[in-house]
């Protein structure tokens, strides 16, 4: 059964992975009883500063974003205009769910370097998790010619059903300068969004042609390829990244995606297991590196690596659907529930959540609500066939 919710995660570009968000509809309360002092004498400020930042940046790596958020407070209070300190305090309340904490964070870097493009980009990020999406487009076209702030904008645009209006300035911004390749990719990566392979491919040979260093247009090719099903071809491009960039985490996290694809489910953990080296804040590697334990039957290690990726990224778009699948497949039906609805709650038109959590109802004999959660998941995705067969499997008991 798991093989029927199991998703596995391609990395285009940076988006959310690296950063995460929180309730902004408040900021985090102030820290109390710290054992950090909050005077310094003449000439430690900076010192003690710099140390908080790398013992919070520790805390964060292991997923204690509370521990890495008190630091960070105290952090910003001696040195308010470290954009360092500020970005990653940011991150860790975006990742608590502290919005407004995390905007206001992102907007005292940007206050010091307005046209920081990495954390226009965040920003971004938190705008999308309130549903802001004007703000959200806003702060991701800021980030532009960021990879990662148009991976984020194409996520906007699909999010609001407008993703045909983006492909249409884009095809303009391509016709205008047809010799800069950046144009290209961006083209692609609308295109691969819609599932419109052979024309990503074209775009994207476009691409390497102007550039035959453009590392991210080989990895976006051996994402199309792998979505068709070219994991060969696919594993060939991502060794085309490396070899143009052996730190890119990218690439070795999507080479390990192939090869689960095709069953090698250790040489999979190598691969996702140098992804998180070279990015501890990587939320898709352990992810994926979860599915590849389920895969081998560790159930523990899976369990641990789905949990720290939610850690690290709490708006990751199928994290919640592994670990439900993780759930239900080893028949802890109330976990499952639990991991589909927590899903739900930030993702409510997730075809794939709803269905995990009818296949859960079902499978604890509560067929109205399976019934219902099968019938939202259609509405969502007309083409999935499992939710019709279900849904009509479901029917056919509550009618006798």
């Amino acid at each position: 059964m798991v093989s029927r919710f199991h998703i596995l995660l391609l990395a285009a570009a940076l988006a959310l992975g690296s950063l995460v968000t929180a309730p902004g509809s408040r900021a985090s309360a102030a820290v109390t009883g710290s054992t950090y002092p909050t005077v310094a004498a003449p000439g430690t400020q900076l010192t003690q500063a710099s140390q908080l930042l790398s013992a919070a940046q520790s805390d964060a790596d292991r997923g204690d974003n509370e521990a890495a958020a008190e630091k960070l407070r105290h952090a910003a209070q001696l040195e308010p205009r470290s954009i360092e300190i500020q970005r990653l305090l940011g991150d860790v309340e975006y990742r608590l769910q502290h919005y407004q904490a995390a905007e206001q964070a992102y907007q005292a870097v940007l206050a010091v370097d307005p046209g920081n493009r990495d954390v226009w980009n965040r920003l971004g990020g938190v705008y999308s998790a309130e549903d802001r999406y004007d703000d959200a487009i806003g702060a991701f076209r800021k980030s532009l010619p960021s990879q990662a702030g148009f991976a984020n904008l194409i996520l906007a645009y699909q999010d609001e059903g407008r993703l045909g209006d983006l492909e249409s300035e884009m095809k303009i911004e391509e016709t205008r300068n047809p010799y800069d390749p950046s144009n290209h990719y961006n083209l692609a990566s609308i295109y691969k969004a819609e599932q419109r392979y052979d024309a990503a491919i074209s775009q994207l040979q476009y691409a390497t042609d102007l550039d035959a260093r453009y590392v991210d247009a080989y990895n976006l090719l051996g994402n199309v390829y792998g979505e068709q099903g070219r994991y060969e071809d696919a594993i060939n491009q991502y060794r085309k990244a490396i070899a143009l960039d052996s730190k890119y985490a990218f690439a070795w996290n999507n080479w390990g995606v192939e090869l689960v694809n095709e069953g090698q489910y250790e040489a999979s953990i190598a691969k996702f297991k140098q992804s998180v080296e070279l990015d501890p804040g990587f939320a898709l590697g352990f992810e994926n590196m979860g599915v590849a334990y389920d895969h081998m039957n560790d159930f523990t290690q899976a369990v641990e690596d789905f949990q720290l990726a939610i850690n690290l990224d709490p708006h990751e778009r199928n994290v919640y659907v592994n670990l439900g699948a993780l759930y239900y497949s080893h028949n802890q039906y109330n976990l499952a529930e639990a991991a589909f609805i927590k899903g739900l709650a930030l993702q409510p038109k997730s075809a794939r959540l709803h269905f995990g959590l009818g296949m859960t109802y079902e499978a604890q004999k509560k067929l109205a609500l399976a019934e219902e959660q099968f019938k939202i998941a259609i509405a969502e995705d007309p083409k999935d066939s499992q939710a019709a067969s279900e849904l009509a499997s479901v029917e056919s008991v509550l009618s006798r």
